[in-house]
């Protein structure tokens, strides 16, 4: 879960974050992760209040 708009947890880099975790899936509480990065990533993206 990403609960913040602290740009060092907002901008982290999706790729090298989906290499340490066993499954890439994450809930943006605050809609400040760029999706689409996210998801070209590897990445499973919902977040809260949007119907992406």
């Amino acid at each position: 879960m990403h609960l913040t708009e602290w740009p060092e947890f907002s901008h982290v880099d999706p790729e090298q974050l989906a290499r340490r975790v066993a499954d890439a899936k994450v809930i943006d509480g605050r809609g400040t992760l760029d999706v689409e990065a996210w998801r070209a990533a590897g990445w499973t993206v919902r977040v809260l209040g949007r119907a992406l």
